[in-house]
């Protein structure tokens, strides 16, 4: 049985060939585990409201950056990343010639610049978030189909910027990159090697959720923050983090700050949990008493398919299962 469930999954995944090794890993110990915060216009969305809002809808009580920051560096983590720019098009700093800018709305101040000097101040690396998604500049929220050539002058700008005004910066997530060409992928990349060479520029995949680098999950069951919203529990936040772990990317928690700029005392305590359970794991998540080989191949397969572990990791993984037995 085993090892006809060996030949399976060579002959489906092509794994006789010999594939080249991705760079999945974090570039640095410092980008391990981080705190991904969503926050921006869709803040402040109401319930079925549909369309563009208006920049004036903008207009936190206020916005509690080093608040956010402390939270990460509480939890253990040692990185935050913040949308700079959602599907919404809004951005979180002031950007030349553009107006759908937390500079134009009732705000009127950098969120991004404030949050880059928190996160210094915590000692904990700052990050963005940027979707290539974008209401504002093509007239819908679209997961699929080319970039145009203007919108994508965008975008290099909006790069430009942030790699240049904040050199700071280290970790750039580019969310919806699968829609970029080869050709605008590699002009990106080329732009943050050259403005901000410390920078690591993750790409996210087609599930939203992950990429080569990371995978994010999030304390609420949403990516904004929403009235009442469901909460994780920190029990599978936690399996998360380790199956994460064991794949050796970075692990990237979202929180979702309410409108008033603050993260609410319930997520808060869910990353203190958290933290409390990556310290002291309980004993009903420690490891188990090794499995049969079937059972272990099984495990491996669900790692490659959720995108945990890359091809040649899988060939390794089960050719060390085989060599057990």
């Amino acid at each position: 049985m085993i090892q006809k469930l060996i030949a399976a999954a060579l002959m489906t995944f092509g794994l006789l060939a010999c594939f080249a090794a991705n760079s999945r890993a974090a570039e640095a110990p410092a980008l391990q585990y981080g705190l991904y915060i969503h926050f921006g216009m869709d803040t402040f969305r109401h319930a079925g409201e549909k369309g563009q809002l208006p920049v004036e809808r903008f207009a936190p009580t206020g916005i509690n950056v080093n608040g956010w920051a402390h939270a990460a560096k509480q939890a253990g983590m040692t990185f935050a990343v913040l949308t700079a720019k959602h599907e919404s098009g809004f951005c979180l700093w002031e950007s030349k010639d553009y107006d759908y800018d937390s500079a134009h709305s009732a705000y009127k101040g950098d969120v991004l610049g404030d949050f880059v000097k928190a996160c210094k101040a915590e000692g904990i690396v700052p990050g963005v978030h940027y979707s290539t998604s974008d209401a504002h500049n093509e007239g819908a929220v679209r997961n699929s189909g080319v970039v145009p050539p203007p919108y994508f002058n965008v975008i290099k700008q909006h790069f430009t910027e942030l790699n240049s005004k904040y050199p700071e910066i280290g970790v750039l997530i580019l969310d919806g990159s699968t829609r970029l060409s080869p050709a605008q992928l590699e002009e990106l990349r080329q732009l943050v090697k050259r403005l901000n060479p410390q920078c690591a520029f993750w790409k996210v995949g087609k599930d939203g959720l992950s990429g080569t680098n990371h995978v994010s999950a999030t304390v609420i069951r949403s990516w904004m923050w929403a009235p009442a919203p469901k909460l994780n529990t920190a029990q599978q936040l936690f399996s998360s983090y380790q199956r994460c772990l064991a794949a050796g990317k970075a692990f990237v928690l979202n929180v979702g700050p309410d409108t008033s700029g603050n993260i609410p005392g319930d997520q808060i305590a869910v990353l203190t949990q958290l933290k409390s359970m990556i310290a002291n794991p309980p004993p009903a998540a420690s490891a188990a008493p090794g499995p049969d080989a079937a059972a272990r191949l099984k495990e491996v397969k669900q790692l490659f398919d959720q995108g945990l572990i890359n091809k040649e990791e899988y060939v390794k993984k089960v050719k060390e299962i085989m060599d057990s037995l």
